[in-house]
C-alpha cells in the first residue's frame, strides 16, 4: 500500500518531504513512518525556509566526487605505504589535517619493521576538498635511538587553542604510548614527552570542555578488547589520570562486538560521537555511525550503517554543513588505504532516538 501522502514525515514541518512506500504492507509501511518521524534526523533545519531534501540521517552523507583527497606518496617517499587517522580543524582561512603514514606498507597482514615506518604528517587547504602535502613532513618524526617513540609516530588529535596548535599523538611499537608536542605554525613542533605507561593503546581524541575546563581524552586499551573504549581526565594537557580511566558503552550497540575510531565533540547542548564498529583485519565491512550523550561518558546510539568506511573525523563547516573525512572500507592499516571524504548537508540538532 502507500503511505498517505498528506501526512508529513518531517518532524522539522518546515519541508515538503513526504514518504511514500510502494509494494508493502500497511503494517509495514506504519513502522517505517515512525522510525523515520521518532528518529529526527531528517537534515533539515527548523530555522530555515527552504531545507534540503530530508530523509533518514544515513541518507544525508554523499561521498565527494573528487575522492581521495590525500594519497600516499611515490615509493620511495615518507608516505608511500599508507595513510590514515586524520585529523582535521580549520584555523583562521586555512585548514590542516594531520594523518599518520606508513613509508613502507606490503600485503602482509602484519609486519613489525613495517609499522616502525609510521610517523605523522600535515597538509592544507583553503576549502577543505583540494589539499597540499606540507614540504617540511614528516611534521612530528619518530624518535631517535633511546627515545620512548622510536619506533614510530603514529594517530595524531590537534586542537588549536591559545595560538597554538595541540597535538596528542601515539608512539612505539611494542610498546604503545600517548605524547603531546605544541606549534605556533602547525608545521614546527616540540615535543613536551610521554603522558602514559599503559603499552597497548590506539586512536586517541580529546575534547576540552570549556565548562569545567577539564580536558578528556577517548581511546582503545588493547588490554581490555573487546570493551577497549576508555576516557580519561585531565586538569590540563598533559596530566591524564589513566589509571581511573572509565570505560566507555554505546547503549544501543551489540556487545561484545568492538565499537572504536571514536570522534567526540560538543554541541546544541550535547555530546556527539561519530564511532565505527571493528573487524580485524582490515575493517572490512565497518560502517561509520553516531550517537550521543548528556555527559561525555554514557552514550547512546542515534544512527548505525551512515556509510561503509572507518576512522571518521567530523569538521563542523557551518550549521547545516559537515566534512567526514575517512578512510576507505576494508583498508584500515593496509596498503595503499588513502584518505576519503563524505558530505552532510543537515543538521544534528536535537538527536533523539535510533534509526
Amino acid at each position: 500500500t502507500e503511505v498517505d501522502t498528506a501526512t508529513p514525515a518531517c518532524p522539522c514541518k518546515n519541508c515538503a518531504w513526504k514518504g511514500t512506500l510502494m509494494n508493502v504492507t500497511g503494517r509495514f509501511s506504519l513502522l517505517v513512518l515512525t522510525v523515520v518521524v521518532s528518529s529526527g534526523l531528517c537534515g533539515c533545519r527548523s530555522d530555515v525556509a527552504k531545507s534540503p531534501t530530508c530523509g533518514p540521517l544515513r541518507d544525508q552523507f554523499v561521498n565527494y566526487s573528487g575522492n581521495p583527497v590525500i594519497s600516499p606518496g611515490p615509493q620511495g617517499s615518507w608516505d608511500a605505504g599508507a595513510l590514515g587517522s586524520m585529523t582535521v580543524l580549520k584555523v583562521g582561512d586555512t585548514y590542516h589535517m594531520y594523518y599518520e603514514a606508513w613509508g613502507v606498507r606490503s600485503e602482509a597482514e602484519w609486519d613489525a619493521s613495517e609499522y616502525t615506518s609510521l610517523q605523522i604528517g600535515h597538509a592544507t587547504s583553503k576549502d577543505g576538498l583540494h589539499w597540499s602535502k606540507d614540504p617540511a613532513n614528516p611534521v612530528i618524526p619518530k624518535g631517535g635511538p633511546g627515545q620512548w617513540d622510536a619506533d614510530g609516530t603514529w594517530d595524531p588529535f590537534v586542537l588549536y587553542e591559545d595560538e597554538l596548535f595541540k597535538m596528542w599523538y601515539g608512539g612505539g611499537q611494542e610498546v604503545c604510548d600517548w605524547g603531546f608536542a605544541v606549534s605556533k605554525d602547525g608545521t614546527h613542533f616540540e615535543k613536551k614527552g610521554r603522558l602514559s605507561h599503559i603499552g597497548h593503546v590506539e586512536d586517541c581524541h580529546v575534547v576540552h570542555d570549556k565548562a569545567t575546563g577539564r580536558y578528556y581524552m577517548y581511546y582503545w586499551d588493547r588490554r581490555h578488547e573487546p570493551y577497549g573504549l576508555f576516557r580519561a581526565e585531565s586538569p590540563d594537557e598533559m596530566n591524564f589520570n589513566f589509571d581511573n580511566a572509565e570505560p566507555v558503552r554505546i547503549e544501543g550497540e551489540k556487545y561484545p562486538r568492538m565499537y572504536k575510531f571514536t570522534h567526540v565533540f560538543q554541541q546544541n547542548g550535547k555530546w556527539h560521537m561519530f564511532y565505527s564498529n571493528f573487524i580485524r583485519p582490515g575493517c572490512k565491512n565497518c560502517t561509520v555511525r553516531y550517537a550521543v550523550s548528556d555527559d561525555g561518558l554514557h552514550w547512546k546510539k542515534v544512527a548505525g550503517d551512515l556509510f561503509k568506511g572507518q576512522d571518521a573525523e567530523v569538521l563542523k563547516v557551518k550549521d547545516d554543513l559537515y566534512y567526514v573525512y575517512y578512510g576507505p572500507d576494508g583498508y584500515f592499516d593496509q596498503k595503499d588505504c588513502n584518505i576519503r571524504l563524505a558530505i552532510f548537508k543537515g543538521s544534528l540538532a536535537n538527536p533523539q532516538t535510533a534509526e
